[in-house]
């Protein structure tokens, strides 16, 4: 009898635990509207932190355990966000998403002749080293400082030291974000990207955005820094400083307050609106 109980036990252990590790593979591609690919979107379920990042050519695979019905989340700095429901996607078929263009009004800027470029946000005492670790799906996580302006400014130059990477090839993104109470608005119209290919000594990245990124004087800003797309996977060091920084979850938008984080330093020029 007891035999016969301990082997319906297992039996029942095996059922339920399969049951657990039952999991829907979702896969598709984002395209825009002219059915161009939407390169590095986000794809993640509706306030859960499971999600992915699409590849360069709109292409994504994202497992969800059964158990979930949330409905699926597309964003992109350049593109309105996308809602796919459970229903639509759990039937395992290949999903086209389009996404649409933001329509977005852009500030008037006027820089003077006699502007010069400065400094908007500079280094802090030096930290210990950060780094991003393993292939790009694993991290997920944007990490930078915070900081607030005194004045309007337009951002030229974002500088950013690598002191070493593994990565044969990486692409980095840029973001930055207005703080408005607990919400994280993008204030890119483009996204800001930076392909690194494998580095073995100190070097400094300097990126030039294609657009006027306005900040304003007494807001509150977050600038980040995560990686998109590898070839492989690796390790990439960089310089770190002691300023209050956040690390944010990218499919989730989950936070979390740090006492250090990466050197990014912001140039520009002082504007008249």
């Amino acid at each position: 009898m007891r035999k016969t109980a301990t082997i319906l036990m297992t039996i029942l252990a095996t059922f339920f635990s399969l049951i657990a590790m039952a999991q829907t593979t979702v896969t598709g591609r984002i395209s825009n509207e002219r059915g161009e690919a939407v390169e590095y979107a986000t794809v993640a379920l509706v306030g859960d932190t499971i999600g992915t990042l699409a590849d360069a050519q709109g292409l994504f695979t994202l497992t969800i355990p059964n158990d979930k019905r949330n409905d699926l989340s597309i964003t992109h700095v350049s593109y309105d966000r996308a809602t796919i429901p459970y229903s639509t996607y759990s039937g395992g078929k290949p999903l086209s998403i389009i996404v649409k263009v933001k329509s977005v009004k852009l500030d008037e800027v006027v820089i003077g002749k006699k502007n010069k470029l400065k400094t908007i946000l500079g280094k802090k005492l030096p930290g210990p080293s950060g780094s991003f670790r393993g292939k790009w799906q694993e991290n997920r996580l944007e990490w930078g400082p915070t900081f607030k302006v005194k004045k309007d400014w337009v951002v030229s130059d974002i500088f950013f030291t690598i002191k070493k990477s593994t990565y044969s090839r990486c692409v980095l993104s840029f973001t930055i974000y207005e703080i408005r109470d607990k919400e994280f608005v993008n204030i890119l119209n483009e996204p800001i990207y930076k392909t690194v290919t494998a580095i073995t000594q100190k070097t400094k990245l300097a990126v030039q955005p294609t657009e006027n990124i306005v900040l304003k004087a007494g807001k509150q800003y977050y600038v980040s820094v995560t990686i998109v797309d590898c070839d492989d996977s690796g390790i990439l060091e960089f310089n770190s400083q002691l300023r209050s920084c956040i690390a944010r979850h990218l499919s989730a938008g989950k936070t979390r307050k740090l006492p250090a984080g990466p050197t990014i330093t912001l140039m520009g020029y002082e504007l008249s609106l």
